[in-house]
């Protein structure tokens, strides 16, 4: 009777020794994650044109979050220079000579509708980032 019990404990006990071994290396294998890629930025591209401290179009729109393709054409007979207020830091002063064109990029990640395109530091235009800037968990 002994030995049947001897046998009984140790096949529990090897039982268990493999139930944990089995708990172990379930924990250790990498879970398969579901991914999604992220969603491209939304591109926009914005054509201004200058002449005589003027700007046309007068107002743009883009997406918030948007990768912007900017061209300005200076029609005026002298020299522009052209800025974004609160832009700086992302899209630096342009300086465009008469009959010339820039072409450049930047990011519009600053939501709001008072951004305003400056010509020799007066304002002539405005643009609009279109978007919420309450980000979820964000205060």
């Amino acid at each position: 009777m002994t030995r049947r019990y001897l046998l009984l404990f140790v096949g529990i006990a090897i039982l268990g020794l493999a139930l944990s071994y089995i708990a172990r290396t379930e924990r250790l294998r990498p879970r398969a994650t579901k991914t999604t890629a992220a969603a491209p930025a939304p591109r926009a591209a914005i054509s201004l044109r200058v002449r005589n401290g003027s700007i046309d179009p007068s107002a743009t729109r883009v997406p918030l979050g948007a990768r912007v393709s900017l061209e300005v054409a200076n029609e005026g007979r002298d020299e522009a220079r052209l800025a974004l207020a609160g832009y700086g830091a992302r899209l630096p002063e342009i300086d465009v000579a008469p009959g010339g064109v820039w072409r450049g990029e930047f990011t519009a990640d600053l939501p709001g509708e008072d951004f305003a395109w400056l010509i020799d530091g007066r304002p002539a235009g405005r643009l609009l980032v279109a978007g919420s800037h309450l980000i979820e968990g964000h205060r």
